[in-house]
């Protein structure tokens, strides 16, 4: 070992660099307090008392189909109209393009239930729908509740899937106990889009650069460029034909659980498992209502299955 005197010399004539690492070796900087309290500045105290309690399923209705499904906005129109005016009053408005009631005040939306309005098939306790939802659950293992189908979400009664998004499924209690305070990802969603960022100022000096080296624009090879799109036209690409591509005027029927055009063609309503929201399945057409009646008052009687 050094003596001091010998070690402050060897200090002495040491570049910044050792300096800096001998620093570093001494006196390490601890990061564990500013992280903590980043932490607690990201996520203020919110008022727990004025959160919702999580509703229960309503009551079993023996003579419809014991299926749990989305409680629609159709469902109570005015309880619809209160529930929009108060997510707009606290700054959250509800999009147009949602149609299913949840609990305000979550990060991530928690879905009410209700039971399935269709009626059972002859000695079952599930409609047709909700038993192929069923059968697609367990198909895919359990997992997912649908594995991008259409989703299974149990029956009236009984616990959802624990990974559904609905009201009495772990998820959903573990959403309610750490999430409550924030914004549902829906209103995130539906707001205005960010302004693009302005570009930045170059310096008058850094510019003159730029010119110097971007060599000019060529204007003889034109000609040659539309070579490649004649080329392009080949076998391939009309073999993406087969999904068939529909006018842009679909309406969803929460009845019929699909989605109808202006033509009367019903669509498969898929699930985006994003957002929970239903989309159309452009290449699975289910059946058909007559042309000219308006899809949104189409029901059972009125709808005629496509042959498969």
């Amino acid at each position: 070992m050094p003596s001091p005197k010998e070690f402050i010399a060897m200090l002495a004539s040491a570049s910044p660099e050792e300096r800096a690492e001998l620093s570093a070796l001494l006196y390490p900087v601890s990061t564990t307090k500013k992280t903590t309290t980043k932490v607690a500045e990201e996520r203020p105290p919110v008022d727990l008392s004025s959160r919702p309690e999580m509703p229960e399923d309503p009551e079993l209705d023996e003579n419809f189909c014991h299926g749990r499904v989305y409680k629609s906005f159709k469902s109570d129109e005015s309880a619809a109209a209160e529930f929009r005016a108060a997510e707009e009053a606290a700054g959250r408005p509800v999009p147009a393009s949602e149609k299913s009631f949840y609990m305000p005040g979550f990060g991530t939306k928690i879905y009410i239930g209700t039971q399935c309005s269709k009626k059972a098939s002859s000695g079952q306790t599930l409609c047709s729908d909700c038993c192929n939802h069923k059968s697609e659950y367990e198909a895919a293992g359990s997992k997912g509740h649908g594995t991008g189908k259409k989703a299974w979400y149990g029956v009236i009664g009984e616990a959802p899937p624990a990974d559904a998004h609905f009201c009495g499924s772990s998820w959903a209690q573990k959403k309610y106990d750490t999430e409550f305070g924030l914004s549902p990802s829906a209103s995130r969603s539906s707001g205005s889009k960010k302004a693009p960022k302005e570009p930045k100022e170059v310096p008058a000096s850094q510019g003159k650069e730029v010119k110097a080296i971007i060599p000019p624009k060529p204007t003889a090879p034109k000609p040659a460029k539309k070579a490649p799109a004649a080329a392009a036209v080949v076998p391939p690409a009309a073999e993406k034909k087969p999904v068939q591509v529909i006018a842009d005027d679909l309406t969803l029927n929460p009845v019929l659980d699909c989605f109808i055009n202006s033509e009367g063609v019903c669509f498969y309503a898929d699930l985006d498992e994003t957002t929970l929201e239903p989309i159309p399945d452009m290449s699975r057409i289910i059946g058909s209502i007559p042309k000219g009646m308006d899809p949104e008052e189409a029901t059972e009687k009125d709808f005629k299955k496509a042959e498969e």
